[in-house]
Formats: structure tokens, sequence, C-alpha cells
């Protein structure tokens, strides 16, 4: 069944379960009051029924696989916390997985919208200028006996056809932004986009930010190093990095240490891989992952910042560009006919 749940509600109904286990309370009845106030009607109705399947005696990660709302990853991960004897950390660390992921698709949709809100803005603007305004400028030259350059000539010319043929722009329009859309939801898409340069760095600092908290949940959970590389290559998009954690589990069951493989591998960055090793030796490896996911989630806000200031002042120098040159197209020889006035 469909996953209707997303990841920021997920990170907040496994939060509150932790704080139920915490708490003591029994699970159908912490589940239960979870139900109770949610305000979307067909999710509490779906909710209820896992509190009453836990109520029969049935365990949490088969009720909540059974619901439909839960990723596999999830239930799996709450199955070890069973069979280890750590739900509640295993609840702790899946709420602050899927808030990192949460939070880093946030910052993706930010890196694409307000881009695209800004091109759609100027484009208005300049469709406007050669549909409804030039039209205008070519009335006043005719009654004063002027020609126009040919440049605004040609622009009228265009708005004359953009107003006859417009459906031609506008399903241009329409595929540029499915493309866009399939490019942010379709992982296969978004692959192929990254592969091919655009929006590389950015592609391969998410798959790290998304490998560093899982692993960091896993580890956190009890999982052996190998159980949690195999989990980690199982959920991630990226080919690319798939490849990468596939040769650092060779790595690792080679002998090779596990900070000493995600170094070799590509996995983490260098200082990274050299901080895990140390939190490996010391018995922190754990809380050393979890910092790595940590500065991953900055990592990606940080890229997207950065692709923003790139892609911003692109987007508004070429559109103002286009708005001047329609102007002066038409405003100097307009100059030039008033003044044999």
């Amino acid at each position: 069944m469909k996953q209707t749940m997303s990841p920021a509600q997920i990170s907040d109904f496994c939060f509150e379960l932790s704080l139920v286990f915490k708490a003591g309370i029994p699970l159908s009845e912490g589940v239960g009051l979870v139900a109770a106030g949610e305000r979307d009607e067909a999710l509490r109705i779906r909710l209820t029924k896992i509190a009453e399947a836990l109520e029969l005696g049935e365990s949490l990660s088969a009720a909540l696989c059974a619901s439909g709302l839960f990723p596999a990853y999830l239930t799996d991960m709450c199955a070890v916390g069973e069979e280890t004897g750590r739900t509640e950390q295993v609840l702790s660390a899946l709420s602050a997985h899927y808030e990192r992921r949460a939070s880093i698709a946030k910052t993706i949709r930010r890196a694409v919208f307000y881009p695209a809100l800004l091109m759609v803005v100027m484009l208005f603007v300049v469709v406007l200028l050669v549909t409804k305004v030039m039209p205008i400028f070519a009335d006043v030259f005719a009654r004063l006996g002027g020609s126009m350059s040919p440049m605004a000539t040609a622009i009228l010319d265009f708005g004359a056809w953009l107003n006859r043929w417009w459906m031609i722009p506008a399903a241009v329009l329409v595929l540029i932004v499915a493309a866009v859309i399939a490019a942010v939801k379709i992982p296969a898409v978004r692959e192929w986009f990254a592969a091919r340069g655009i929006s590389r760095r950015l592609a391969q600092t998410v798959a790290s930010a998304r490998f560093a908290s899982v692993m960091a949940m896993t580890m956190a959970g009890g999982l052996a190093v190998e159980e949690s590389l195999a989990m980690a290559e199982s959920v991630t998009d990226s080919r690319a990095m798939r490849e990468k954690i596939a040769a650092c589990r060779k790595l690792s069951e080679s002998g090779r240490n596990f900070g000493e493989a995600v170094g070799e591998s590509g996995v983490l960055k260098p200082m990274d891989a050299q901080m895990l090793a140390i939190g490996l030796r010391t018995g922190s490896g754990d809380a050393v992952m979890e910092e790595i996911a940590r500065r991953g989630e900055q990592a990606v806000a940080d890229e997207t910042e950065a692709m923003l200031a790139r892609v911003e002042p692109a987007i508004v120098i070429v559109m103002v560009v286009l708005v001047a040159a329609i102007l002066v197209s038409v405003m100097l020889p307009l100059m030039s006919v008033m003044a044999t006035l």
C-alpha cells in the first residue's frame, strides 16, 4: 500500500512513540492517544487500527507494516529494535532520521521553488510587454508618422505571433515544468540529470548526508556494521552511492576497519572517515556518525544556498537585459520622432 505519511509526520509519530515508551504507557494506549490527536480523519482511522492490533497482542513492527502507512525501512528497524530490546532508542533514532530527511527535502524544494517563481514572474512581464505594451507603441508611431526600429518591429511581430499561437509556448512551458517535477520526484530522472553534471555536487552531498543519517540510526539501534551497510544500500536512491556502499561492504567483509573502508570507498569525505575511525576506537561510533549526519544536513543547506546564489542573479540579469532591450528598441526611435515635431 502506498505510503501516506510524509517524513515530517513519520518523525513526529516516532518521537511520540518514544515518549510513550519512556513514560511507561502501554503501547496500544499510546498509539490510541496519538490517533485521537490526529486531525486527518482517514489517517486517524488507520492509526486507530494500529492501536487495536497492538491491543490484540500484535508486535509494533507487524502492526505498522500492516497499516501501509510506513516505509519498509521503518518497520524493519522497529523489528530490529524489538529483537535487541532497544525499541525506544530505535524510535528516537528514526525520529531524528526522518526529521533530517524532511529538512533535506524542504531545502531542495526551496532551491527549486524560488528560482522557478522568479522566472515565471519575469516571463510574465516580458510576455505582457511584447503582447500588450508594444502594440500601443506601434499605434503611437503610426499616428506620429514615424517608423519603428527593425528590432522593435521584430518584437512586435513576435508578440502578434504569441497572441495567435499562445498554446505552443504554453505547451513548452508545461513540458519544462513536468521535467522539473520529474527531476525532483523521480529518482531515475534525478539521477540522469545528476550523472550529466546538472547539480552533480548537490546530488552527491544529499546522497552522503542520507547515508550518514541511515548509518547513525542503525548503529544507534544496535545493528552490526555489515547489516547497517546492507540497509543503507537498500534505501538509497543514488546508483553511484549504492556502488560506493557495495565497495565499502566488500572492504569491511575483507577485514578492513569500518572507518578505513568508508574512506577508501569514497562513501564519506576523508576527514569524516578519519573522525569516524577515531570514534569507533573510543566506543562512540554511533555518536560520531550522528554528528557526521548533522554536518551532512548542513552541507546540503550550504550547497543549496550556494546554488541559489548563482542561479537567482543570473535569472534577474537575463530578464532585466531582455526588458531593457525591448524598451530601448522603442524609446530611442520614439524620442527621435518627438524631437522632429
